[in-house]
């Protein structure tokens, strides 16, 4: 089982401390491999910053907080996490990803790159491999989740 937390961290192309998502100690931003790559295959993954306090049209910042929230047990969402953050929006790089609730665990199937953006809705995905995967317990899923809202509610804006 993994361990996710949520604190305040400073990416790297952020000039303060922010909310991030951590995954067994690792921010967000470092643990997803592999979605932005150029065509070297050099990844610049972690150069991106969290979806929920980051984009900047509330609309999609609400969609990105709603999709993050777990749905009904064996059901799968395609979650937006990190957005590029010269343009902190869906129309640019979006890293996502594929969320499923099963019984007492959220599990993160597979990550991925946004490939169309509808109403800050993702509607395909161009698929990682391989991908990260992690398996978290709903309740600490849940606290985390709450803090990282608190903190960007609170203690970042």
């Amino acid at each position: 089982m993994n361990k996710l937390s949520a604190r305040m961290h400073r990416s790297r192309h952020a000039r303060a401390p922010h909310p991030v998502l951590f995954v067994d100690e690792t921010p967000l931003h470092e643990w997803i491999k592999g979605v932005v790559c150029d065509a070297g295959g050099v990844d610049s993954t972690d150069s991106l910053v969290p979806a929920q306090g980051w984009l900047l049209d509330e609309g999609d910042g609400e969609h990105a907080w709603k999709l993050l929230s777990p749905r009904e047990d064996h059901s799968s969402t395609i979650v937006p996490m990190l957005v590029c953050p010269d343009d902190m929006d869906m129309s640019c790089t979006v890293a996502v990803v594929e969320q499923m609730a099963d019984g007492q665990n959220i599990r993160w199937v597979r990550t991925g790159r946004a490939l169309d953006v509808v109403n800050g809705i993702v509607t395909s995905v161009a698929w990682t491999a391989p991908s990260q995967t992690a398996v978290f317990s709903r309740e600490e899923f849940g606290n985390a989740v709450a803090e990282l809202r608190r903190l960007t509610d609170e203690v970042w804006k």
